[in-house]
């Protein structure tokens, strides 16, 4: 990861490198070991909505990007929790909320998931 130039936002963002894409995020460890490598627990502040920030993918493999103000998070989806539904994306699993139940037919296909940039937070993690 590397620190990333803040123009009047209290939060430090950064710019998180990985095997799969980059993006820039909210970083909520000590501002000071904001750059280096590290082992994050990804959080998304945002519930999934089916054709809103959810929706099948056409590329069949794990995806990390940005596309402006959004991120880009692109893996296979497990939604056997009715109220929730993860996201696997290489190694990594994150946990969202459901705005609504997501289609049954969507059980481990590969998705897309768009979310603001400011809804997405790393916080580190020691293994």
């Amino acid at each position: 990861m590397e620190q990333v130039q803040q123009v009047s936002v209290p939060q430090v963002t950064v710019r998180v490198h990985s095997a799969v894409g980059t993006a820039v995020v909210s970083w909520c460890g000590d501002p000071k070991e904001s750059d280096g490598q590290h082992h994050v627990e990804w959080t998304v502040a945002e519930d999934l909505d089916w054709g809103r920030n959810i929706q099948l993918s056409a590329l069949a493999e794990a995806g990390l990007g940005q596309d402006g103000n959004q991120v880009i998070l692109r893996g296979r989806i497990d939604i056997s929790n009715p109220d929730t539904a993860v996201l696997e994306i290489a190694d990594s699993l994150i946990v969202f909320d459901l705005a609504a139940p997501l289609p049954g037919n969507i059980a481990a296909e590969w998705v897309e998931i768009r979310v603001a940039a400011a809804s997405v937070f790393l916080y580190p993690f020691q293994l």
